[in-house]
C-alpha cells in the first residue's frame, strides 16, 4: 500500500507540473566509495550528510560494491559521518559541494568499535572524478574579495578558461550579458540563471534580466562544455548564479562602495585635446545591507532548524555629465534673413544663393520675404536654440551640457523551509529596477529620454525524498523583463509652443504635440524621437526531475515546460524606405536640389517646401508567445571505483513565436503571384497605383482574427485583409520534432591524484523574439505614409507617394541553433588543494541566426541598367529590400585550455586560466546581413569574437605580518592585511577593411552590416601590415596598419570574394587590478572592513579598435583608448 501511495504522489507531481507555467536545478549529487584499510569495499555502511548552515540531513547505505550516492543536494558545506559494524565511526567535516557538479566524498574506515570516532577535514577532492563535463566554479571567497568593477557577478565568468569577453577593468554595474563568448559561441547562445530562474530577456536574448546582488551570491558556476542531459536551452554555455541560503545564526552586514573622478586617470583621447585634458566628472555610490538567519515563529522553529531567510537591498547612484556641440541657425536666419550665406561661412564653404522658386531669381539680400514665408516652415527653424558660442568651434556654434544620472536598486529575498526530514522548500526572488536619463535624445536639450527597467526573477524548488534511493525535485520559476522608455514633458518639446500646426495624415498619435524630426543640410538634425515605447518579456517555466538509485546506477529523468514571449510596443523599422521615419509625428527632409525649390535647403524651410515627408500611423502592439516542451533521461553509472560514465539524451520541441492576436505578417515567396505583381515606374522605382496587388506575397499566419484582436488591431474588423490568412500555423515556421540531443561524459581516475575526463554532446538554443525583424510592425499592421516634394503647412495635401513596401520576414524552415561539443581533459592534483587541468575543447555550431535580403538583384544589375531605379529591377515587384531572418550560419572552434586552481586555505588562494583558441564562421551575429544573398561561402573567416590567447590570473593572500605579535596596538594597525589581484592579458579581435559603397550594383538593403571588402594586395603572403610595436611613425603614434598601396576598391559591378572578412586583428589589452583590505575587530562579533581597489592600477595604455574604413582620414589608426586607471574605496560593518 505504501508503494502505491508513493507512486501516486509522483504521478500527482507530474500532472501538476504539466499544468504549471523550465527551470533547472542547481542541486548536486554526492557519491563515493566506502572501503577498509586493505582497499576492500565495505557494504551496508550507513552514510549521513548534514548541511552546516541549515542542518539539512540525508542518509544512504553503501551497496555491495561499496558505492553510495545521495542525489539532489543543495550546494554548501557539509559534514559526513559513516557507520559500519566492526569499524570506528568516520566523520569528515567542511566538505564543499558545488552547484550542479557531482562531488566525491569517499571514506576509508578503521577497524574498531563504532563508539570510537576518526575525524578528518575536507575529504571532498578538488579533482572532478564523477563527470566528463567542463564546469567551473567561482567560489565565495573569490566573489567577496576579488576586484569586480561595478560588482556584477556575471563578469566573474571571465576568470575561467574558454570564456572570452571584455576587460575586467571595465566599469559595468547594470544590465548586461558581459559580451561573454563561451568556447566560441555567440553571447545570445548563453544561458544565465539566478537560482534556476531564466535571466536572459526574450528580446533577441539581448541582455540579462536584472543583475544579481553580489553580497547575496554564494557561488557562480560556469558550464562550458559536455554538461549533462538535465541542462537545456543553450548551445553556448551556462552562467548559473547561486545565492546564499539562510543559517541558524543571525548575520548582518552593511556597506558602501565609493568612486569619484578625482581618483581616476584621464583618457588618452581627452589628454590629447587641450580643451578636455581633465577627467569627466563622475560620482558613484553603491551601498546596501544584507541579513541572514533563522525565521523565528512561535512553536514552529524553536530549535532554529526548520525555517531560514536571507534578505538584502542594494542601491547604486551614478552622477556624470554629457556635453555636445551642435550647429544651429543664427537669429537672422530664424527671421528669414540668410544674408550670412552670401559668403563662405561656418555653415557652408561657399556662398549659398536663395532663389524665388517661381522665377528662379535670387531674393535681394538672400532674405525670404515675409509674404512668402511658411508659418510652419519658420516654426521649424524657430525650434533650434539660440547660438551660445561667440566663437564657433569648427562648424559648431552651440554647446550643451547636462547631467546623465543612473539609479539602480536590488531587493533580494530567500526562504528555506525544512518542514519534515523528507521535504525541503527553497524560494528565491529578486526585484530589480534600473533607471537612466539621456538628455540629448532629441540631439538638443528639448526633452530627456528616461529609461525605466523593472525586472523580476523568482524560483520555488521542492525536493521530496521518498526513500534514500528515490527523490523527486520540482521547480517553477517566473521571470519578467520590462522596459518603459519615455520623453519628459517640457515646453521645449511641445510643437505648439513654436507655432507648428501642420495637420497629420494619420490619427492615433501617442503624443500629438511631440516635435517632428527635421533634417536640414548645414544644420544639426533634431528629432522628437521614436518614443514613448515599452515592452515586457515574460518567461514562465516548470520542471520536475525524478532520481532513482539502482545498484551502481543513478538514473534521472525529467520534464520541462516553458512559456515565453514579448509584449512589444517598440516595432518601428523603416530600413530601406526612402524618406522614412522612426518618429510617429513625422519627419521632414530638406535638400539643396528639391524640384521647384530655392536651391538652398534652409531657404526651402522658410518657404515651407520639403523634399520628403514620412509619417507613421497607429503603432502596432504585438503580444508574442511561444512554448517549449522538453524531456530528458540520464544515467550516472559507476562502472568501477575508478570509472564513471554519464550518458543521456534530451529532446526539445520548440514552438516558433506567434501573436496572441494574430497581428504579425510574413512575406512568403511561395505565395507571391507573378500574375498579380504591380507595375513599377522604371525611373522612380515606385509602384504604379491601381496595378496589381500591393501586398502580393504577404500572409497573416493563422486562420482568422481571434476575438482578442478586435478593438486592438485596426485591420481586424475591416475585413480588407482577411483573405491574407495562411490557414496554417500561427507561428508560420515549421517545428522541428526531431531535436534529440545525446550527451556523454566519462571520468577515469588513474590514481588518487590524477583523473582523465572526456565528454561530447549536442546542445540547442532557445531563441528570443527578434529585435531586428519586427513581424508585428510590418504593413499593413503599422501604416507608413511617404510624401515627396510637398508643403510643410499641409504635408498630406500633396499626393501620397506609392513607395515600395519595406518588409521583414522569417524563413519557413527555422532550425534552432545547435552545437556539437567534445572535450578531453587531464587533471592532476599537483599540490595540496591545488589542481592543474589541461583540456582540449572542440565545437561545431550549426544553424546560427543571420539575415539576408531576399529581394536582392544579382551583382552588376545597376551597371547593366543605367537610368533604371533599382526597385524596378528587384525580383519581387512593389517591394524594396525584404530582410529575412534565417538560420544557416556555421562555425568551428578549437582550443587548448589550461587551469591551475587552489581553493582558499591557510590564507592563500590563486587561479590561473589560459586559453589558446581559434574560431571561424560565416556569420557571427543575428543582425549580420550577408552582402550577396545568393552566395555566402566567401564570408567564412575568423569569428568576430575570435581571440587567440587569453590569460587571467587571480590571487588572494592574507599577509602574515604582525598577526601573532603580543603588541596589541601594532597588531591592530599592521596585522590582518590582505592583498588581492586580478591580471588579464588578451589578444585583439578581428576586423575587416571595408566600406558600404554599392560597388556590386545591387542597391540598398544587402550587406549593411558586413558591407563590401576591399581588395588586399598581400593576401596569402606572410607580410602582415601591423606596425603597432614600432608605433607607425613619430608624427602619428596611433598608426597601427601600414595601408599605403595595399588596398584597392572593388571594380564597378563586382564584389570581392577573396575571403577577406576579418583579415586583420585589433590590438589586445592587459589590465592589472589590485585590492588592499584590512578588517578591524570592534568586538569579538562586530567587525569593520576597509577596502581600497584600483582597476588597471598601472594605467597601462590599452588601445581601442582600428579604423578599417579606406576612405577615412584615420584609416589604419587607433582612435581611442580603453580602461584608464580608476579607483574605488569601501567601508563595511558586519556582525
Amino acid at each position: 500500500m505504501k508503494t502505491v501511495q508513493n507512486w501516486a504522489r509522483i504521478a500527482t507531481c507530474l500532472i501538476l507540473v504539466a499544468f504549471a507555467a523550465f527551470a533547472q536545478s542547481d542541486n548536486a549529487n554526492i557519491s563515493g566509495v566506502i572501503s577498509d584499510p586493505s582497499g576492500s569495499v565495505v557494504p551496508n555502511a550507513k552514510i549521513t550528510i548534514r548541511n552546516q548552515g541549515t542542518g539539512l540531513s540525508r542518509t544512504a547505505n553503501s551497496n555491495d560494491s561499496g558505492n553510495y550516492s545521495i542525489p539532489t543536494i543543495p550546494p554548501g558545506m557539509y559534514n559526513m559521518t559513516v557507520e559500519a559494524a566492526g569499524f570506528k565511526r568516520f566523520e569528515s567535516k567542511d566538505n564543499k559541494v558545488d552547484p550542479s557538479i557531482p562531488a566525491n566524498i569517499s571514506a576509508v574506515l578503521t577497524v574498531g568499535a563504532v563508539t570510537e570516532t576518526v575525524e578528518v577535514t575536507g575529504t571532498a577532492t578538488l579533482l572532478q572524478t564523477e563527470s566528463g563535463a567542463l564546469g567551473k566554479i567561482v567560489e565565495g571567497k573569490q566573489i567577496s574579495d576579488l576586484q569586480l568593477n561595478g560588482r556584477n557577478p556575471i563578469f566573474l565568468a571571465l576568470l575561467k578558461p574558454g570564456v572570452r569577453g571584455g576587460s575586467l577593468a571595465g566599469f559595468s554595474f547594470g544590465l548586461t550579458q558581459a559580451g561573454l563568448s563561451i568556447n566560441g559561441s555567440r553571447t545570445q547562445d548563453n544561458l544565465i540563471t539566478y537560482d534556476g530562474a531564466v535571466a536572459v530577456r526574450t528580446r533577441s536574448n539581448g541582455s540579462s534580466i536584472g543583475t544579481a546582488d553580489l553580497d547575496q551570491t554564494s557561488e557562480v558556476q560556469v558550464l562550458t562544455a559536455s554538461y549533462g542531459a538535465e541542462f537545456g536551452r543553450s548551445s553556448g554555455g551556462q552562467i548559473r548564479v547561486i545565492t546564499k541560503s539562510g543559517t541558524r545564526d543571525l548575520h548582518v552586514s552593511a556597506y558602501e562602495y565609493f568612486r569619484n573622478s578625482a581618483m581616476d586617470a584621464n583618457t588618452w583621447s581627452r589628454n590629447r585635446n587641450p580643451a578636455t585634458n581633465f577627467v569627466t566628472p563622475l560620482k558613484f555610490n553603491q551601498f546596501g545591507y544584507s541579513a541572514t538567519g533563522p525565521i523565528m515563529l512561535p512553536k514552529l522553529n524553536r530549535d532554529r532548524n526548520k525555517m531560514f531567510f536571507t534578505w538584502a537591498q542594494e542601491w547604486a547612484k551614478q552622477r556624470t555629465e554629457q556635453t555636445n556641440l551642435r550647429t544651429v541657425p543664427s537669429d537672422r536666419m530664424k527671421a528669414g534673413d540668410f544674408g550670412e550665406l552670401l559668403a563662405p561661412s561656418m555653415w557652408f564653404n561657399s556662398a549659398q544663393i536663395i532663389k524665388d522658386p517661381t522665377t528662379q531669381i535670387a531674393y535681394p539680400g538672400n532674405i525670404v520675404p515675409r509674404s512668402a514665408q511658411s508659418p510652419n516652415g519658420m516654426a521649424l527653424l524657430s525650434v533650434y536654440p539660440k547660438a551660445n558660442l561667440g566663437t564657433p568651434i569648427g562648424t559648431s556654434n552651440w554647446f550643451g551640457v547636462a547631467g546623465a544620472p543612473v539609479n539602480q536598486r536590488k531587493d533580494s529575498i530567500g526562504i528555506d523551509v525544512l518542514p519534515t526530514v523528507n521535504d525541503s522548500f527553497k524560494f528565491r526572488g529578486q526585484l530589480y529596477h534600473y533607471y537612466d536619463e539621456a538628455p540629448f535624445q532629441t540631439n538638443f536639450l528639448f526633452s530627456t529620454r528616461t529609461f525605466n527597467r523593472p525586472n523580476q526573477t523568482s524560483s520555488l524548488n521542492w525536493t521530496h525524498t521518498f526513500n534514500p534511493t528515490t527523490i523527486l525535485e520540482t521547480m517553477i520559476s517566473a521571470s519578467r523583463d520590462q522596459v518603459f522608455i519615455r520623453m519628459t514633458d517640457t515646453e521645449a518639446f511641445d510643437r505648439t509652443k513654436y507655432g507648428i500646426t501642420y495637420p497629420y495624415i494619420y490619427g492615433g498619435k501617442d503624443r500629438p504635440n511631440k516635435l517632428p524630426a527635421v533634417s536640414i543640410p548645414g544644420l544639426s538634425d533634431y528629432t522628437g524621437s521614436p518614443y514613448p515605447s515599452n515592452s515586457t518579456g515574460p518567461i514562465y517555466t516548470a520542471n520536475t526531475n525524478l532520481t532513482k538509485i539502482v545498484n551502481n546506477h543513478t538514473v534521472k529523468m525529467g520534464f520541462a515546460f516553458e512559456r515565453a514571449g514579448q509584449n512589444d510596443y517598440d516595432q518601428i523599422n523603416v530600413q530601406g524606405v526612402p524618406g522614412g521615419t522612426d518618429n510617429q509625428n513625422g519627419r521632414f527632409e530638406f535638400n539643396n536640389s528639391r524640384p521647384g525649390g530655392s536651391s538652398v535647403a534652409m531657404g526651402d524651410v522658410a518657404l515651407g517646401l520639403f523634399n520628403s515627408y514620412a509619417e507613421i500611423g497607429q503603432r502596432s502592439y504585438t503580444p508574442y508567445r511561444g512554448h517549449m516542451y522538453e524531456w530528458f533521461v540520464q544515467d550516472e553509472w559507476k562502472v568501477t571505483s575508478k570509472l564513471k560514465i554519464v550518458y543521456g539524451v534530451r529532446h526539445s520541441i520548440v514552438q516558433p513565436y506567434y501573436s496572441l492576436w494574430n497581428n504579425m505578417t510574413i512575406f512568403d515567396p511561395s505565395t507571391y503571384d507573378k500574375t498579380k505583381e504591380v507595375q513599377v515606374n522604371r525611373s522612380t522605382g515606385n509602384p504604379i497605383a491601381g496595378t496589381g496587388d500591393p501586398y502580393n506575397g504577404i500572409i497573416i499566419p493563422g486562420s482568422s482574427w481571434p476575438d482578442a484582436a478586435k478593438g486592438r488591431v485596426p485591420i481586424a474588423t475591416s475585413g480588407a485583409f482577411d483573405s491574407k490568412f495562411s490557414k496554417g500555423s500561427r507561428g508560420y515556421s515549421n517545428i522541428d520534432y526531431g531535436n534529440f540531443q545525446p550527451r556523454l561524459g566519462i571520468a577515469y581516475s588513474l590514481n588518487s591524484k590524477t583523473v582523465i575526463r572526456a565528454g561530447a554532446g549536442k546542445y540547442t538554443t532557445r531563441l528570443g523574439v527578434s529585435d531586428s525583424v519586427f513581424l508585428g510592425g510590418n504593413p499593413p499592421l503599422q501604416p507608413l505614409a511617404s510624401v515627396p516634394v510637398g508643403r510643410v503647412d499641409n504635408p498630406g495635401g500633396g499626393s501620397l507617394a506609392s513607395f515600395p513596401i519595406s518588409v521583414s520576414t522569417q524563413a519557413k524552415e527555422f532550425h534552432m541553433p545547435e552545437s556539437w561539443t567534445w572535450n578531453l581533459t587531464m587533471e592532476r592534483e599537483v599540490l595540496r588543494n591545488t589542481v592543474l587541468s589541461v583540456t582540449y575543447v572542440g565545437k561545431r555550431s550549426l544553424y546560427g541566426q543571420r539575415e539576408k535580403n531576399i529581394n536582392q538583384p544579382t551583382i552588376g544589375t545597376v551597371q547593366a541598367n543605367p537610368g533604371v531605379n533599382i526597385n524596378a529591377l528587384r525580383p519581387f515587384k512593389g517591394y524594396g529590400p525584404i530582410r529575412q531572418t534565417y538560420n544557416d550560419a556555421n562555425s568551428r572552434y578549437n582550443s587548448l585550455q589550461l587551469e591551475l586552481n587552489r581553493r582558499f586555505s591557510n590564507g592563500l588562494s590563486y587561479g590561473a586560466a589560459y586559453t589558446l583558441s581559434k574560431c571561424k564562421d560565416d556569420g557571427s551575429a543575428q543582425r549580420d546581413v550577408i552582402p550577396d544573398a545568393y552566395d555566402a561561402k566567401f564570408l567564412y573567416g575568423p569569428c568576430n569574437q575570435d581571440t587567440r590567447s587569453i590569460v587571467v590570473i587571480n590571487w588572494i593572500y592574507q599577509l602574515p605580518f604582525f598577526n601573532k605579535t603580543s603588541n596589541r596596538a601594532l597588531k591592530a594597525v599592521a596585522g590582518g592585511w590582505q592583498i588581492t589581484g586580478v591580471t588579464q592579458f588578451q589578444t585583439g579581435t578581428p576586423f575587416s577593411v571595408q566600406t558600404n559603397d554599392d560597388f556590386a550594383g545591387i542597391g540598398p538593403g544587402s550587406g549593411n552590416n558586413i558591407q563590401y571588402f576591399w581588395k588586399y594586395a598581400n593576401l596569402g603572403k606572410a607580410d602582415y601590415p601591423k606596425q603597432f610595436a614600432a608605433g607607425g611613425n613619430a608624427a602619428d603614434p596611433a598608426q597601427y596598419l601600414t595601408v599605403a598601396g595595399l588596398f584597392t576598391a572593388p571594380a564597378a559591378g563586382t564584389m570581392v570574394k577573396d575571403s577577406l572578412r576579418n583579415t586583420f586583428y585589433n590590438p589586445g589589452f592587459q589590465n592589472w587590478n589590485l585590492g588592499l583590505f584590512k578588517e578591524f575587530a570592534v568586538t569579538e562579533k562586530h567587525k569593520v572592513l576597509l577596502r581600497a581597489e584600483a582597476f588597471n592600477w598601472l594605467n597601462h595604455p590599452n588601445w581601442g579598435g582600428v579604423d578599417g574604413g579606406p576612405r577615412s582620414a584615420t584609416f589604419g589608426k587607433v582612435t581611442g583608448k580603453n580602461d584608464q586607471r580608476s579607483m574605488q574605496l569601501s567601508l563595511r560593518y558586519s556582525f
